[in-house]
């Protein structure tokens, strides 16, 4: 019997929605938790959900560049993800449910986030369950303080009619688009290995990324003179069991005509 019960911690967040979306799109059940409709999952008694079939463990502090590095937030996600995990895992020690943890490539203990994603995959080995670290995952989502690069910064260009970065763009990073990640997460669901890395293994630097959204935009790019922070590991073999059908050029198009109708709106 396939799996029909999905628990999904976090399911309201970027990868967090589009996963309930595509569960419920090829027939399963999902019971989505997530603080932003109501549900705080660092001391929500979870116990009532035992008779679930997976657990998607996507709840987090995180957002943006500008709030993972900033020196005023890390005792906040260091504080809130440390109580997320013991919460969480705590119940799916006593449940034996099987379940997916949600990790990054930014997994330097050089701040509070990747501190703490660390933290969680020590615990996920633990308990036999499925890491799965994400490469820059992208989509339009609406600007906050924890709006993450590509719609922040596609968004101040519509807005500004310019572009300005904060560093010199020298940094690489692999994108991913949210709907290859998500189709991958399925097959990574069904799979033996329990280290998974969803990326392409393209590298592309801030810098050029920016310069492509300019010239779809048809504005200005700033670069700043600040080295930004450069995080280049390089993914396991698993990375090749997976497909990406959506270029970077195709991202940005939907990306831009998203935040278009976004600014119409407002």
């Amino acid at each position: 019997m396939g799996i029909k019960k999905n628990l999904v911690l976090g399911g309201s967040g970027t990868i967090g929605s589009a996963l309930c979306r595509k569960l419920l799109e090829v027939g399963e059940e999902v019971i989505n938790l997530d603080i932003k409709v109501g549900y705080d999952l660092r001391n929500y008694n979870l116990s009532k959900y035992s008779d679930v079939d997976y657990v998607w463990f996507f709840a987090w502090e995180v957002g943006g560049a500008r709030f993972l590095y900033d020196s005023k937030y890390q005792l906040q996600m260091l504080v809130n993800n440390t109580l997320l995990c013991e919460n969480i895992f705590s119940f799916l020690d006593r449940s034996k449910v099987p379940f997916m943890f949600a990790s990054s490539q930014l997994i330097s203990p050089e701040m509070a986030y990747g501190t703490t994603k660390l933290l969680g995959e020590k615990w996920t080995q633990l308990l036999n369950g499925k890491i799965v670290r994400f490469w820059n995952v992208y989509s339009w989502e609406e600007p906050a303080l924890k709006s993450h690069f590509i719609p922040d910064i596609v968004y101040k260009g519509l807005k500004n009619s310019k572009i300005e970065l904060m560093t010199s763009g020298e940094e690489e990073r692999q994108l991913v688009y949210v709907d290859d990640c998500i189709n991958n997460l399925l097959k990574a669901r069904t799979l033996k290995e329990n280290n998974i890395h969803i990326t392409n293994g393209n590298w592309i630097k801030i810098a050029d990324l920016a310069n492509m959204i300019g010239k779809k935009l048809g504005i200005e790019v700033i670069l700043g003179d600040k080295k930004g922070y450069d995080c280049k590991i390089d993914p396991n073999e698993t990375y090749k069991l997976f497909e990406f059908n959506t270029s970077v050029e195709q991202g940005l198009d939907i990306i831009i005509n998203k935040a278009k109708e976004y600014l119409v709106i407002k």
